[in-house]
């Protein structure tokens, strides 16, 4: 009987929680499916990202235990979003989505995603939190990151927007098509199109150990989402640019003019050095901008592989 539901879950120092998440996995399944072996119709697909402790060596006791769960592991750390996106290339279930082990977002929400997807003939349909339990920092970055992307890209993503996300399989096989090394979803799911659906779903405080996302990583994927999808930096900084260029202007016209008729002008030590470090930030900032976006091309032309895996588990 082929596979109808495929759930992927990126590990990175987290597999410790792994064995939890699946007895409540296999609990909501059951129910869900109304029988008491899942593995013939669900499977569950750790990708293991490059963890630095002993994840793998847990995730394949895990496996050993849970018919269903099957394990990846990569041969270094790629990032999250390549991680879900190695997921996204060995599912093979009719309905695909994503869950992190934390259950902050538990797999009982999954399934009001899957129903809502199904009973609207959506192809893709993202959880809501109706209340996000995160920290201050954690709820203000996630927020100014969402408007500032959505500024930039045109995209309309909710600033509560969950993690969790289920896709039908033409979604799926229409991002497995998608060949950039730069990776973030949410922009390449609006690129994709397609009939997305919004549901609201539970958000849980996390009950055991502590999230590796931090501030810093929380940063570098902003900068990299903005400049994969977005060229609009480029065009600010342009008409930034041609703005000092006509203030340059306008001030060497008075300076002229002041010459011209012999009015006494002697410019000042403080404005000059002023004026001279500010057009030099700014060139160093426009050379730093054009170097991102450089190596973005660099890193596209090298067509490197998307990720490289080392091992694999009940496949």
């Amino acid at each position: 009987m082929p596979t109808q539901y495929s759930l992927i879950v990126p590990i990175y120092n987290d597999a410790y929680l792994a064995e939890e998440f699946c007895e409540d996995f296999e609990r909501e399944f059951k129910g869900y499916l109304g029988k008491e072996n899942i593995s013939d119709d669900v499977e569950l697909i750790f990708v293991n990202d490059g963890s630095r402790d002993d994840s793998f060596a847990t995730l394949t006791a895990v496996c050993s235990r849970f018919p269903f769960a099957k394990a990846v592991n990569l041969s270094r750390n790629f990032g999250q979003h390549i991680a879900l996106s190695c997921g996204y290339n060995l599912a093979k279930g009719d309905y695909v989505g994503s869950l992190n082990v934390d259950m902050q977002d538990p797999p009982s929400q999954i399934l009001v995603e899957l129903d809502y997807l199904k009973k609207h003939d959506f192809d893709l349909v993202y959880g809501l939190r109706e209340f996000r339990h995160s920290s201050f920092g954690e709820k203000m970055s996630s927020y100014l990151f969402n408007i500032m992307l959505n500024k930039l890209t045109g995209n309309t993503t909710p600033h509560n927007i969950s993690t969790l996300r289920i896709m039908n399989r033409k979604f799926t096989d229409a991002y497995n098509s998608l060949t950039e090394k730069s990776r973030f979803l949410p922009g390449l799911e609006a690129w994709i199109g397609f009939k997305h659906g919004f549901v609201k779903v539970l958000h849980q405080e996390r009950q055991k150990g502590k999230s590796s996302y931090n501030f810093k990583k929380r940063l570098i994927m902003a900068t990299d989402s903005i400049i994969s999808f977005s060229d609009l930096p480029l065009k600010l900084i342009a008409m930034f640019g041609i703005c000092i260029a006509i203030i340059g202007f306008m001030l060497t016209f008075y300076l002229f003019l002041t010459k011209l008729f012999f009015i006494k002008y002697q410019p000042g030590y403080t404005s000059t050095i002023s004026i001279i470090t500010f057009i030099g930030g700014v060139q160093i900032m426009v050379t730093g901008l054009a170097a991102l976006y450089i190596g973005r091309i660099l890193k596209e032309v090298q067509n490197r592989p998307l990720y490289i895996i080392s091992d694999k588990i009940n496949f």
